[in-house]
């Protein structure tokens, strides 16, 4: 059976990494594995929600439309990251890596699990 990862982007210069915060992604990379976990294509979907208040309260709604089983973002917060789990959605945080750096470590088993944040980032929330 085929794994679906999508992988939440923001670009820094020419780098794309995984994006510090979850909410302010630009794009999502949605990558699908098959059983040996080699790529076998990746869709880019940019993030409607990029910028506004609310997006990442929203946002594991709208990820949930592309049939993936895992997220990796830098920062979440424990309202999104509950919402993925509640899609049952795995979800893993990987702050400060270069996309490709994290798409293997997945596929290499080296990423694994979250740490929500604790803080509200100045949105007087905790999304």
């Amino acid at each position: 059976m085929n794994h679906r990862l999508a992988i939440a982007i923001e670009e820094i210069g020419t780098e794309e990494r995984v994006a510090e915060h979850f909410g302010r992604c630009s794009k999502f990379y949605v990558c699908e594995l098959d059983e040996q976990k080699k790529v076998l294509k990746t869709e880019t979907f940019f993030n409607p929600l990029a910028g506004e208040h609310s997006g990442a309260c929203q946002l594991p709604g709208f990820v949930k439309q592309f049939n993936v089983n895992t997220i990796i973002a830098g920062g979440m917060g424990q309202k999104a990251v509950s919402n993925f789990l509640s899609f049952e959605i795995d979800v893993i945080t990987a702050p400060g890596l270069l996309y490709e750096d994290a798409l293997n470590r997945f596929i290499q088993g080296k990423l694994l699990g979250y740490e929500a944040c604790k803080h509200d980032h100045g949105h007087g929330h905790n999304c």
